[in-house]
């Protein structure tokens, strides 16, 4: 099954900052467009912030795609990144990249 996916202006505006990065970030899009569930860990609370409802995918050693599968979030009443409101259940909604530490302290 393939998902649909929607890009947050934050994901857009880190993923433009990390030019050379570009190519794997565009890889692991795709994976996770794919499948979500695979290779994916599923967050709960990290650096203070809840992110129950959302995953995150490693891109190498220290570098993080965080996203939320819309099927998903609904079921997690308190996912605080909930932008599914009118998208359908395949829709993926990656919401930032970057590095480990500043990918967590998204707001």
């Amino acid at each position: 099954m393939t998902h649909r996916a929607i890009y947050t202006a934050h994901f857009q505006k880190r993923y433009q900052t990390f030019q050379s990065m570009q190519a794997r970030i565009e890889k692991v899009v795709l994976q996770i467009l794919a499948d979500p569930y695979t290779k994916t860990e599923r967050l709960v609370h990290k650096s203070g912030h809840n992110f129950k409802g959302c995953r995150s995918a490693r891109i190498g050693r220290n570098f993080r795609i965080l996203f939320v599968i819309c099927r998903e979030c609904r079921q997690e009443p308190a996912c605080e990144y909930c932008f599914c409101e009118g998208l359908t259940d395949d829709t993926v909604v990656f919401l930032t990249v970057g590095p480990h530490d500043k990918a967590y302290m998204m707001r």
